[in-house]
């Protein structure tokens, strides 16, 4: 113990004693008083803390004989002390619980901060793998590209090896005696004049077998033509044989420029100019050399010369935008005056037919010249209106109001008189003449007056229908309606089925020609299914059309049109029919191709807000038009075929050049 402590106690034992003595107390009493307090802060008196020392604070009683003076401080004191002491006890616990609570969240903290640090050391871990991971990949990728190419390089040295050793080989046969240079002559291309027979043919034949070796293998590879040349060249040169100088021959048309003219179907072909610049890019980009396609600012020159005269209206529907032509005469007429040969004119007269479809969500009205060359070309075709929507009367009347004014005022072009016919599926012609478009009627044919009950019947006489007639019943039937008349099957009846006037007074009924493809496959398709319905027949049918490649639209006609297309197709007793029924049948097939024309137009019927880019489709067709009429198709067609034959002519001279080279090496 330390000299400070033992003083310390000294001075309390002396204390207390001092104390005792004042007080009339022993030491070891004070001790106890200080020791156990009562309730009141007082100290029980000496015996009774000797003989009860378990006894609670509330047993205890105050003394009778008062307490002395002096004994008063010390009981305040001990007082003061006892408070103190349950402060401090209750501060002490208070500590301890909130140092308690403080290490417990302190724990709690620290575990989170732990668990969070475990994790994102984790996650760097994990992704410190994975990176070593791809580095470990990617180095042993690396090393085996470097191993490839350093294999294909040995490859290359060995080769180069091989050429280099025939290649000395070949000049040590070949160098003369010292005599022989001293008289040696040269030629006056510089290259010395040997006598190649003091030479072994024996050896000379089997260094020129090594040399052919090497050069199928090269030609395995895919080496150019030149190279082949020079090495065949130096063979020879090291036998002295003179290889006489080898004819120009006269290079291919495919490296020359393609004519202005030319490149507008390539434009057209492409659809935009963007591609048509992209498209020339890549040519170039191929070979610097190569500039086959003219430049884009010449062939819009030519192209805005051609579709001078074409005028474009658009259309705003409920589904896209179309576009209506507003000067069909001007553009007929231009198609006329730069037509050469194409067109075949009877007399005075010109041949052309209006027709119209509906194909991949959208309607096409198309003019045509009948006489055309190629009349079944979809590039015969003048698009003079196409909208996204049936070709219903409603929407003929609606997007094409102008058109039939234009056509019906069109009667003379450049000089000769137009004859105007009619052409399209039974739809469009109903839609046309003003009929009711159905085949319930009591008079369903869109140009006869043959009742449904006769259409099927031989020997039945018809009458043709007139446009004063078609237009006198759309009077009654109007004023039919005004009077509060409904349209039921008896009105209709009573007006041969005809609803409105025409749209086209120019275009009479004996030049009405139904499609005869539409005809005879809608018919087809009706037997077909009548067939199909029979026992047994249906598995027949359908192995008969897996045979031919063939695919059967689903129709389900009602009986009613199967018997108009029937009289449809046998109305050909009609003189009207007999004369002009091959316009229908050309012009029908340019109808169909023009389908694939704009199948990838139709997703920007319905989206586009833009329409620049379907008028630059209207221009190309119009473009298409021009190169026809003009026979700039014969003549490209005609140019690529001779083109064929001097390729193939090349390619032929310059694999039996090789061959003769080959050849005399050996030799």
């Amino acid at each position: 113990m330390s000299n400070s402590g033992v003083e310390a106690r000294r001075k309390r034992k002396e204390w207390r004693q001092e104390r005792a003595q004042k007080g009339g107390l022993t030491p070891k009493s004070l001790k106890q008083s200080e020791a156990v307090p009562t309730v009141d802060g007082e100290r029980p008196s000496t015996q009774a803390a000797e003989s009860e020392p378990s006894t609670s604070a509330q047993d205890l009683r105050p003394r009778s004989s008062p307490t002395p003076l002096s004994a008063t401080p010390i009981r305040r004191h001990v007082r003061v002390r006892a408070k103190t002491a349950d402060k401090g006890t209750h501060m002490d616990f208070t500590t301890a619980d909130k140092g308690t609570h403080m290490d417990f969240t302190t724990a709690d903290k620290g575990t989170h901060m732990d668990l969070k640090t475990m994790d994102k050391a984790t996650d760097v871990d994990l992704a410190y793998e994975d990176a070593a991971t791809q580095t470990e990949q990617l180095d042993k990728q690396l090393k085996e590209q470097e191993e490839a190419i350093g294999f294909l390089r040995q490859q290359v040295r060995n080769r180069d090896a091989m050429i280099t050793a025939l290649r000395r080989q070949l000049e040590e046969k070949m160098a003369p005696p010292m005599e022989t240079l001293t008289t040696s002559k040269t030629t006056p291309a510089g290259r010395p004049k040997m006598n190649a027979d003091h030479l072994q043919r024996t050896s000379r034949r089997k260094l020129a077998d090594q040399i052919a070796d090497v050069i199928n293998r090269d030609r395995s590879r895919s080496a150019s033509r030149a190279s082949l040349e020079r090495i065949s060249r130096e063979v020879r040169h090291k036998f002295a044989h003179y290889t006489p100088k080898k004819k120009k021959q006269q290079q291919p048309r495919q490296n020359d420029s393609v004519d202005p003219e030319d490149a507008l179907l390539i434009l057209g072909l492409v659809g935009t100019q963007k591609a048509y610049r992209r498209l020339k890019g890549t040519i170039r980009l191929i070979n610097a050399k190569l500039d086959m396609l003219p430049p884009l600012k010449k062939v819009l020159e030519i192209k805005r010369r051609i579709c001078g005269p074409l005028q474009y209206a658009p259309i705003e529907t409920n589904v896209g935008i179309g576009f209506v032509c507003t000067d069909v005469e001007a553009a007929l007429e231009a198609r006329l005056l730069s037509a050469k040969d194409n067109l075949i004119t009877f007399g005075d007269e010109i041949y052309i037919k209006l027709s119209g479809d509906h194909g991949q969500s959208c309607t096409k009205i198309t003019v045509s010249f009948s006489q055309a060359a190629r009349s079944n070309s979809p590039s015969n075709n003048f698009v003079c209106a196409v909208f996204p929507a049936k070709d219903s009367r409603e929407n003929l009347e609606r997007y094409g109001s102008t058109l039939w004014e234009q056509i019906d005022g069109i009667g003379t072009l450049a000089g000769k008189r137009v004859k105007w016919f009619m052409g399209g599926d039974v739809s469009f012609i109903w839609a046309m003449i003003g009929h009711c478009g159905s085949a319930v009627t009591t008079f369903p044919s869109p140009i006869c007056s043959c009742k449904s009950d006769h259409l099927v019947k031989q020997g039945e006489i018809c009458e043709l229908r007139t446009i004063d007639q078609t237009v006198q019943f759309a009077e009654q039937f109007t004023r039919a309606m005004v009077n509060g008349e409904k349209a039921n099957a008896a009105v209709r009846s009573a007006m041969m089925g005809i609803t409105k006037p025409p749209l086209l007074l120019s275009i009479g009924f004996d030049r009405i020609i139904p499609a005869p493809f539409h005809v005879f496959q809608g018919l087809g398709n009706a037997l077909i299914r009548e067939l199909e319905q029979q026992d047994g027949c249906a598995a027949i049918a359908q192995h008969f059309f897996r045979r031919f490649g063939a695919r059967r639209e689903q129709f389900h006609w009602p009986i009613t049109i199967c018997r108009t297309l029937v009289h449809l197709g046998k109305i050909q007793k009609f003189s009207f029919a007999r004369e002009h029924k091959f316009l229908g049948l050309l012009d029908e097939q340019g109808d169909e191709a023009l389908h694939s024309v704009w199948r990838r137009l139709e997703q920007l019927w319905k989206c586009m807000p833009d329409a620049d880019q379907i008028l630059q489709q209207l221009e190309h067709h119009f473009v298409n038009n021009w190169l026809l009429d003009t026979g700039k198709i014969d003549e490209m067609k005609q140019r690529q075929s001779d083109q064929r034959e001097e390729n193939d002519e090349f390619d032929q001279s310059d694999e039996e050049t090789d061959e003769i080279s080959l050849i005399n090496v050996i030799d």
